[in-house]
C-alpha cells in the first residue's frame, strides 16, 4: 500500500518537472495568469480537488505556442477526476486536449477528443462545454471542405450558447461563422459576423479575443481588396498583442501582413514580415501556423526566383502535413515545388510534382464522397445497435410482463375478497341512505315547484320592461335624429353670416383703417374665423360618426404629404417664430388610405401643435417605415398633458387644462375628430406626453391591414 502511494507521487512530481521543462520558453502565453495559477496549484493540498479547474486553466493558457503542454495540463485534470471518482468535470479537459491536438496539426486526434468531450458533456448536461465541443468540430469540418456540416454545427452550438446566455460562447460561434462565410466568399456576412464578435470581446475586456476578431477583420478586407482597411485592422491588433505581450498572435499579425503585401506584388516587404513572423513562430511548437507561414515564404522566394530557398521551405511544409494531414497546403506545397522544377528545366521532377498536386486536388474535390460514405457507414452501424437495444428492450419487457402478470394474479384474490365483504356492508349502508334521500328529494322538488312559479311571474314582468325600453329607445333614435337635423341646419344658417363677416372684414383692410379700427377689424376677423371651423367642427363630427360617407383608398405618399403640411402651415407657425422642422428617412412611404380623412387629422394635429407651443419654439413632422407599419409623428414644445387630462383625451367639447399660447380658439373638438378618423381608417394613435414637457402623437398604419393593403407598398 505505502509502495503504490510512493510510486503515485513520484509520477506525480516526475509529471509535474517534465510540465516546467515543457513551459520555460514561454512565448505567447499570459505570464501573470501562468504565475498567478501555478502559485495556486503550489498552495493548496495535493488531495484537493480544485487542482482539476487549475489544470485545465493552464492547459488552455499554454494552448497556441506549446499544445503539448495543453494536453499533458488536461490529461493530468481528467487523472485527477478518476483518482476521486468524480461523476463529472473531464468534457472540459476532452475539449482542451482537442485544441491542443489541433494546434499539433493533428486533426484525427482533435476529431476523437472532441467527440469525446460531446458524449460527455451530454451525458452531465454540460450545455456549455456540449457547445464548445460542437464549435471545435465545426472548425474542423471546415478544414475539410464540408462546409454544410460546418454551417448546421456552428448554428446548433450557437443557440445553446443563445439559450445559457454565454457570451463569449456566442462570441467564438461569431467568429467560426466569419470563417466559414469567407469560405463561400460571402463577404458582407463575413464582416457582419466578426465584427459582432469583437464587440462582444470589447465588452468583456477580452484583449486576445480582440486580436482574434481584428485579425479576421483584415483577412475579410483583404479578400475583398481592400487593402487599406485591412491593412488598418492589422496594426489595431498588433498594438494589442504587443501590449500583452503575445508572440503568437503577433506572428499570426506579421504572416497576414506578409500575405497583404504579395497580395500587392511587393514580395520584398512581404519577405521581411514573413521572416519575422516565422522567427516567433519557430519558438512555439504550433505546427499549424509554422506551416502556414513556411508556405508563404516558400511563395514569396519563388516569385522573387530564390528558387533553392523556396524549395526548402516548400519541403518542410510537406513534412508537417505529415503529422497535420492539411491537404490543402500539402497540395499548394507541391504546386509551388512543381513550378521550380519547370523554371529550372527540371522537366522530370516538375511532372512528378505536379502529378501529386493534381492527386491531391482529386482528392480534396471527393473528399466530400467520401465524408458522406462515412457518415451513411455509421448510420447504419447506430441503426444496427438501435435494433439490438430494442429487441433486448422487448425482451425485458416480456419478463417483466411475466412476473407482472403473476403478482396481479395474487393481488387479485385478496382483492376479490375484500370487494365481496365491502360490498355487502355497502348495500346496507346505501338502503339506509336512499330512503332518506327519497325524503330530502320530494322536499326539494315542492321547493323547485314553487320557484318555477315565480319565475313564471318574473318573466311576465321582465318582458313588459323590455317593452317600455324598447319604445325608449326608439324614442331617444328619434330625438338624436332630430338633433342632427337640428344641429346641420343651425349650422348651415351660420355658416353664411360668418363668411359674409369675414368677406366684409377682408374689404375693410383694404379701406386705409387706423390702427385701433385695424384692430378691432382683426379681432373680428379672427371671431369670424373662429365661428367657421366651430362650425365646421361641428359638421364634421356629426358626419364622421354617421359614417355615411365611404372611404375612398388610393395610393398616399406619407412622405409628400408630410412636405405638403409643413408648407401648409408654414405662416400659421412663422406668425408665432415657430420653425416646423421634417424628419423623414425614405424617400417615400406609400399606404393606400382615404387621403380626405389623413389629410384632415395631420391638419388637426399640426394645427393644435403650433397653437399650443411657445413662441420661439419648434414643431416636428415625420414619417418612417418600421415593423411593416407606416408610422407619422407630430412633436411640439408646448406644456403637454396631465394624466387626469389623457383620461379625456379624445371625448368632445372637453376643454383640458392646456391652453393656446397666443390666445388662438378652441372648441374641444379636434382630437375627437381625429381619434374618429383613426379608427376609421383601421389605425393607432398613441400620445407619449408629461406635464410642461411637449406632446408627441404618433399614427402607425400597418401595411397588411385595410388602411395598408397595397399592390407595391415600396414601389
Amino acid at each position: 500500500m505505502e509502495m503504490n502511494l510512493m510510486g503515485e507521487s513520484l509520477k506525480y512530481y516526475i509529471s509535474v518537472f517534465c510540465i516546467f521543462l515543457l513551459s520555460i520558453p514561454l512565448s505567447a502565453q499570459n505570464f501573470e495568469r501562468i504565475d498567478s495559477i501555478q502559485t495556486q496549484i503550489r498552495q493548496i493540498d495535493f488531495n484537493d480537488t480544485s487542482r482539476i479547474d487549475l489544470y485545465n486553466q493552464l492547459g488552455w493558457e499554454y494552448r497556441k505556442s506549446h499544445p503539448d503542454s495543453t494536453i499533458l495540463y488536461a490529461e493530468r485534470a481528467i487523472a485527477l477526476v478518476k483518482r476521486y471518482n468524480l461523476t463529472s468535470g473531464t468534457a472540459q479537459s476532452f475539449n482542451y486536449i482537442g485544441i491542443g491536438y489541433h494546434y499539433k496539426g493533428n486533426n484525427l486526434k482533435s476529431f476523437e477528443y472532441y467527440n469525446l468531450a460531446l458524449e460527455e458533456a451530454e451525458i452531465h448536461n454540460d450545455s456549455s462545454q456540449y457547445a464548445h465541443a460542437l464549435n471545435s468540430l465545426g472548425r474542423l469540418y471546415l478544414n475539410q471542405g464540408d462546409f454544410i456540416k460546418s454551417y448546421d454545427t456552428y448554428f446548433k452550438a450557437l443557440e445553446i450558447f443563445r439559450n445559457i446566455g454565454d457570451t463569449e460562447g456566442i462570441g467564438y460561434c461569431y467568429k467560426s461563422l466569419a470563417e466559414l462565410y469567407q469560405t463561400q466568399k460571402n463577404y458582407d456576412k463575413a464582416l457582419e459576423m466578426s465584427k459582432q464578435a469583437l464587440a462582444i470581446r470589447e465588452k468583456s475586456n477580452n484583449v486576445r479575443g480582440q486580436i482574434s476578431a481584428l485579425v479576421e477583420i483584415a483577412g475579410v478586407y483583404e479578400k475583398m481588396e481592400n487593402f487599406e482597411k485591412a491593412f488598418d485592422h492589422y496594426l489595431q491588433a498588433k498594438v494589442k498583442a504587443e501590449s500583452i505581450n503575445d508572440k503568437v498572435s503577433i506572428s499570426s499579425i506579421d504572416l497576414g501582413i506578409s500575405q497583404l503585401y504579395y497580395s500587392e506584388s511587393k514580395y520584398d516587404e512581404a519577405l521581411i514580415f514573413g521572416l519575422k513572423a516565422d522567427r516567433v513562430a519557430r519558438s512555439t511548437s504550433n505546427l499549424d501556423l509554422i506551416s502556414q507561414i513556411e508556405l508563404q515564404l516558400g511563395k514569396v522566394f519563388f516569385e522573387q526566383r530564390v528558387y533553392d530557398k523556396s524549395r526548402a521551405y516548400l519541403k518542410k511544409v510537406i513534412k508537417n502535413t505529415e503529422v497535420s494531414k492539411d491537404l490543402a497546403l500539402e497540395r499548394d506545397a507541391y504546386y509551388y515545388l512543381s513550378e521550380i522544377s519547370a523554371q529550372l528545366n527540371e522537366v522530370a521532377e516538375s511532372y512528378n510534382y505536379f502529378l501529386k498536386y493534381t492527386e491531391l486536388n482529386h482528392a480534396l474535390d471527393n473528399a466530400e464522397v467520401a465524408r458522406t460514405i462515412e457518415r451513411l457507414e455509421a448510420r447504419f452501424e447506430i441503426e444496427k445497435k438501435n435494433q439490438e437495444n430494442e429487441i433486448l428492450t422487448a425482451q425485458q419487457a416480456r419478463d417483466e410482463a411475466i412476473i407482472a402478470r403473476q403478482q396481479t394474479q395474487n393481488i387479485a384474490l385478496t382483492v376479490v375478497v375484500l370487494v365481496v365483504t365491502s360490498l355487502m356492508v355497502t348495500l346496507y349502508i346505501m338502503s339506509r341512505k336512499r330512503r332518506a334521500d327519497n325524503m330530502k328529494l320530494k322536499e326539494k322538488n315542492e321547493e323547485i315547484a314553487a320557484q318555477r312559479e315565480e319565475i313564471s311571474r318574473q318573466n311576465v314582468h321582465i318582458n313588459s320592461q323590455n317593452e317600455k325600453l324598447q319604445k325608449r329607445n326608439d324614442d331617444l333614435a328619434q330625438l338624436n335624429q332630430e338633433k342632427d337635423i337640428l344641429m346641420n341646419i343651425v349650422a348651415h344658417d351660420l355658416k353664411s353670416p360668418f363668411n359674409r363677416i369675414r368677406g366684409i372684414s377682408e374689404l375693410l383692410k383694404l379701406s386705409g383703417l387706423n390702427e385701433e379700427q385695424s384692430n378691432y377689424n382683426n379681432l373680428l376677423q379672427e371671431i369670424s374665423v373662429s365661428g367657421i371651423n366651430l362650425i365646421r367642427d361641428l359638421l364634421d363630427v356629426n358626419s364622421f360618426e354617421d359614417d355615411s360617407r365611404k372611404k375612398d383608398n388610393t395610393k398616399v405618399d406619407a412622405c409628400d404629404l408630410i412636405l405638403e403640411k409643413a408648407k401648409y402651415f408654414y405662416a400659421d407657425a412663422k406668425s408665432k417664430n415657430i420653425e416646423i422642422v421634417t424628419e423623414i428617412s425614405d424617400a417615400h412611404a406609400y399606404l393606400f388610405t382615404d387621403q380626405v380623412y389623413l389629410s384632415r387629422i395631420l391638419d388637426n394635429l399640426v394645427s393644435n401643435a403650433i397653437k399650443f407651443s411657445n413662441r420661439d419654439s419648434k414643431v416636428v413632422l415625420g414619417a418612417v417605415k418600421s415593423d411593416g407599419k407606416i408610422q407619422i409623428y407630430i412633436e411640439d414644445s408646448g406644456p403637454g398633458f396631465r394624466d387626469e387630462d389623457k383620461k379625456n383625451l379624445y371625448k368632445k367639447f372637453t376643454k383640458l387644462s392646456a391652453q393656446p399660447t397666443a390666445g388662438e380658439s378652441s372648441n374641444g373638438l379636434g382630437l375627437a375628430i381625429v381619434k374618429t378618423l383613426v379608427d376609421r381608417l383601421g389605425g393607432e394613435i398613441l400620445l407619449e406626453s408629461e406635464a410642461r414637457k411637449g406632446s408627441k402623437f404618433t399614427l402607425y398604419f400597418p401595411i397588411g391591414s385595410e388602411v395598408g393593403r397595397a399592390e407595391d407598398v415600396t414601389a
